[in-house]
């Protein structure tokens, strides 16, 4: 039974080693034409996916560049500004280096790589005819990972939303969390990430946070402070920490995690989030019918607002 046993792991370890070796490295993935959906478990081809903003048939949401989001799904008639990042800010105060290779580097080559100045791409422009600004965190810059300098041009973007009034601060979350290369100036962003969203607030700009698949750690964390949380359909890794970490600190040690922890039907039904979008076509939509009331109703009470002001000072002047 032993020899039995024997044999089959042995068979069992050699045929997973030969499949390692013959797996296709990252780089020949990029470069084939097809690429297999998690979410149906089909070879889909990559132009269709594209045409369809990496949309596939069953509603698995493939990473997209942000900049495509900007022109195509969220700005009127695909026109914006960038919003840059400030020349001070640095992504790696403390020199970091790993195995040798120094996180700079690293750093600047997610730059060439995706052409952004940071991990979020900032733009401001209209958004159904309302003055907007969009933060699109871009996944394929190392995670979206949320160092000191993407802290910077988040703030950047906040002030010039404060400073031009604009009627919407969009954000569409993508991130693994905050950089450990950062250390304590990447965890500080949480409390400033914070109070922009309170200064927004106390302007009346209607604040909308959209998560898509894999926004984790802190920069989730920071997801809350938006007026609006959605999460857009069959999103996944929506979540502070995994499931096997969560599950360790529940208080009984037999309390099963929810097997649809971290999506967005389970951020839904928990109350985490305000709801579920279809897909990223529709978020737009959302955006402007759930501005446009709130900027409505907020004009109504100012000039209800006014009215009695000017009913007072009548009767003072009697």
């Amino acid at each position: 039974m032993n020899w039995i046993k024997s044999k089959i792991l042995s068979f069992v370890e050699k045929a997973k080693d030969k499949f390692q070796k013959v797996r296709p490295s990252k780089e020949d993935q990029d470069k084939s034409l097809w690429v297999n959906c998690p979410g149906c478990n089909n070879m889909q081809l990559k132009e269709d996916l594209k045409k369809n903003f990496n949309i596939c048939k069953c509603n698995f949401h493939f990473d997209l560049d942000p900049k495509i989001k900007f022109e195509h799904l969220l700005f009127d008639t695909g026109e914006w500004e960038t919003i840059s990042c400030p020349s001070w800010s640095n992504p790696d105060p403390l020199d970091f280096v790993v195995n040798g290779k120094k996180f700079i580097d690293k750093y600047k080559n997610y730059q060439k790589k995706t052409g952004q100045e940071s991990a979020l791409l900032i733009g401001h422009g209209k958004i159904g005819g309302l003055k907007a600004v969009a933060v699109g965190y871009n996944f394929a810059f190392g995670g979206s990972a949320f160092s000191q300098r993407e802290n910077e041009h988040f703030l950047a973007g906040a002030q010039f939303a404060l400073a031009n009034k604009v009627d919407i601060f969009v954000s569409i979350y993508q991130s693994g969390g905050k950089s450990v290369q950062g250390n304590l100036n990447s965890l500080k962003s949480m409390s400033t990430v914070q109070m922009a969203h309170s200064m927004l607030k106390q302007k009346n700009i209607v604040n909308i946070g959209i998560l898509e698949s894999k926004i984790t750690g802190g920069t989730f964390v920071d997801a809350f402070g938006n007026d609006f949380l959605f999460s857009i359909k069959g999103s996944t890794d929506n979540l502070f920490s995994g499931k096997r970490v969560s599950a360790s600190v529940r208080s009984s040690d037999s309390a099963q995690m929810p097997e649809d922890f971290g999506t967005s039907a389970f951020l839904a039904r928990s109350g985490m989030c305000d709801g579920t979008i279809n897909s990223r076509l529709g978020m737009k939509e959302k955006i402007v019918t759930l501005a446009k009331v709130l900027l409505k109703k907020s004009a109504a009470q100012d000039k209800n607002e006014s009215n009695v002001s000017v009913s007072q000072s009548i009767s003072s002047a009697s």
